[in-house]
């Protein structure tokens, strides 16, 4: 069975529904690479997000480009394939405040059972305010 056989793909194309932590975070799908690898998504994070000061807090940020990365990444693998985040790093740019932010993930590197992604948010009009790098495993 190919990559483009992963369940992933029917979440990306619409065709099933997306996981309850990525419906919470307000996902649409924008763009994935015809082959995999790349990602970008929307996402409308809330009010009900924020920290006393009316930004998102930084466990959703690092949620959404965790979110990111891992789709990025599955569409590349085997149906059967589970891809658990081993470690995440965020650097938070810019303060995230509710509303429309854009997301792109991608694999930086890839081998049989491990792969390094990187991720970023920017403002819909192209300010970068967050970045990741992550380790997820690759498990068959």
């Amino acid at each position: 069975m190919s990559a483009m056989e992963h369940p992933i793909w029917d979440i990306l194309r619409g065709a099933a529904p997306l996981a309850p932590c990525s419906e919470l975070l307000g996902l649409t799908v924008i763009e994935v690479a015809p082959e995999g690898g790349r990602v970008k998504f929307q996402y409308q994070p809330t009010a009900a997000m924020c920290n006393p000061m009316g930004i998102i807090q930084g466990g959703f940020v690092t949620a959404m480009l965790d979110d990111v990365m891992a789709p990025a990444l599955i569409s590349t693998c085997a149906p059967d394939t589970f891809t658990p985040t081993l470690e995440i790093k965020t650097t938070f740019i810019k303060g995230v405040r509710p509303g429309s932010v854009i997301a792109e993930g991608w694999i930086v590197k890839k081998t049989r059972s491990v792969a390094f992604m990187a991720a970023e948010i920017t403002s819909t009009d192209g300010e970068l305010l967050a970045t990741a790098s992550a380790t997820f495993r690759i498990i068959i």
